[in-house]
């Protein structure tokens, strides 16, 4: 059975309503069931997988089953809704919704419920019943969907609370009361109260990033509920035209990325995971709708904030009847490019961030440059220059390691660097561009080319130090003993009660000068507290202690 599309706005701007388009639902599932073009049968896992953030979708009971070939997350595009589930009162029927939870639970990835206060797709009957009963009502609900489905991972508690139709039932959960917020405050006490431990609880609304008096306002629900202890994530519904017009609209606007990308730093700020959660370009064009992604997409997926990505309806025939042009696969079950993309972009590293030196005046003139390792990266392309422009190099060379001992610089000089991650489904942009000041001083010897003459422990940099700190040391070979000799090395990370915390080296090294890189994790892989701690180095008699300093 085909279910008809609930109402929905003709304007898109009017409210982000999640209706999906059940159009030639038949004629797709029968192509994929009966000709076999089930899409890209040769990447049979989703995009996301061993990622740090999910690559999810919102679907329909029908066509739920094709998500396993490319998303590992899971919302319900209608099928969660009140209106939808309980059309008579008290008579509630969970068997779609039933078939997405199952579908995720089964594959233990994460199943995000959608949604629980909502002025639409509401069901009928809820504005004709007085105060107290609607009030019964509201909670009755959100007590079955707690109590029925109980792994589920995120709860959307309150959708779109700044756009009307707002709930005819509003004043039954307190209305604005005194906080101005009192029924949204209300209807996340009742989630807390009903979902099950551990389920975490979200807000979501839409027209957000591009407008600074929109964040704010969004921020002041956002603390009156992590003030409360009630929210534990932020949904930013993230659909195209949050960012611009269609690129065939006759009224075009496009808004400001660098305000975007600002506000959303303001809701990542909060400590509060962000999550993208309805997110869509709607573009006929195949390449317009590439060259959308390529700019909209990586702006969430490199924020270290935004801990998910959910598209809303991928498949033709499973998306938003307002916005038609969404999909990413075809009827016939092949992509669009904007998914071919899609998954190398993903499989790809993203850009590193430069640790060390950054914006650093009177740095030793052989710096160690540091920079944060890139998810999946096998390689790193680090370029120098003493142009911001690079327009020419004084180094360019391509390493597995990051970190970089260079060579003497002129001193009292300005340098530039940047780093690109690369493996072997492509290479990311590079960073942006770090930049430091020499001084006069040289570490450790004078030519780094040859073998050192002394055993040295070198003061870590930087120091103090957060996230991570590069630690160098040389070993000599013995004296009358030609060429690079062999000595058995440790190097050791000790709190300053002596217990130890991490090992950094432990083998033989071959005389050298050597850096390596200590995170601030412990053997277990734990981030260790703020406060000072110990390194030491020993190679055969030689034993070398320092101190540094972890800051959180």
């Amino acid at each position: 059975m085909l279910y008809r599309p609930d109402s929905c706005p003709s304007s898109r701007q009017t409210t982000a309503c999640s209706t999906v388009h059940w159009r030639h639902a038949a004629v797709i599932t029968l192509l994929l069931c009966l000709t076999g073009l089930l899409p890209n049968h040769s990447f049979a896992q989703p995009l996301a997988k061993g990622k740090d953030k999910f690559l999810g979708c919102a679907t329909n009971s029908f066509l739920y089953r094709n998500l396993a070939l490319y998303w590992n997350q899971v919302t319900p595009g209608n099928d969660g809704k009140w209106g939808r589930v309980e059309s008579s009162r008290g008579q509630y029927n969970w068997t779609n919704l039933d078939l997405i939870y199952d579908f995720a639970t089964q594959r233990n990835i994460p199943f995000k419920h959608h949604v629980l206060v909502w002025g639409s797709q509401q069901p009928s009957w809820i504005a004709g019943l007085d105060s107290a009963n609607q009030r019964a009502a509201v909670e009755s609900w959100i007590r079955a969907v707690g109590q029925r489905y109980t792994k589920t991972s995120f709860v959307d508690v309150v959708n779109e609370p700044f756009h009307p139709p707002l709930p005819s039932y509003k004043n039954a959960l307190g209305g604005d009361g005194t906080t101005g917020w009192d029924w949204v405050i209300t209807a996340f006490q009742l989630a807390r109260q009903y979902c099950a431990p551990g389920v975490k609880l979200h807000l979501n609304e839409y027209n957000v990033l591009h407008s600074n008096t929109a964040t704010t306002n969004y921020l002041t629900v956002i603390n009156l509920l992590k003030d409360r202890g009630l929210i534990d994530g932020i949904g930013v519904q993230g659909h195209y035209f949050e960012f611009r017009s269609d690129m065939s609209s006759s009224s075009s606007y496009v808004y400001d990325i660098a305000t975007i990308k600002a506000n959303l730093n303001r809701l990542t700020a909060t400590g509060l995971p962000v999550y993208i959660t309805e997110f869509d370009i709607d573009e006929p064009n195949d390449a317009n709708q590439l060259a959308q992604y390529k700019i909209y997409f990586p702006i969430f997926w490199t924020n270290p904030g935004v801990k998910g990505i959910t598209l809303w309806g991928y498949i033709d025939g499973d998306i938003w009847t307002d916005h038609p042009n969404t999909y990413l696969i075809r009827y016939d079950g092949s992509e669009r490019p904007a998914l071919q993309w899609l998954r190398n972009y993903i499989l790809s590293p993203q850009p590193p961030a430069p640790i060390s030196p950054v914006a650093a005046v009177g740095i030793q003139r052989n710096p160690v440059l540091v920079w944060h390792s890139s998810d999946s990266a096998t390689l790193y392309h680090v370029q120098l220059s003493d142009n911001s422009v690079f327009a020419t190099f004084i180094m360019d060379t391509t390493i597995a390691d990051t970190l970089l001992q260079l060579k003497p610089l002129d001193p009292n000089s300005r340098f530039y660097w940047r780093v690109s991650a690369a493996n072997t489904s492509g290479t990311s942009d590079y960073s942006g561009t770090a930049s430091f000041i020499t001084g006069d001083l040289i570490s450790a010897a004078e030519e780094l080319g040859g073998i050192p003459s002394q055993f040295e422990l070198s003061q870590n940099y930087p120091n103090p130090f957060n996230p991570s700190t590069a630690i160098s040391f040389q070993l000599p070979a013995p004296s009358g003993v030609e060429g690079s000799a062999i000595s058995v090395v440790t190097l050791r990370i000790f709190d300053v009660l002596g217990r130890d915390i991490a090992m950094l080296v432990n083998g033989e090294r071959a005389a050298g000068r050597y850096t390596v890189r200590w995170d601030g994790t412990n053997e277990n892989g734990e981030s260790v507290t703020s406060g000072m701690y110990l390194y030491q180095l020993r190679a055969g008699t030689n034993v070398s202690t320092k101190k540094m300093v972890f800051v959180k």
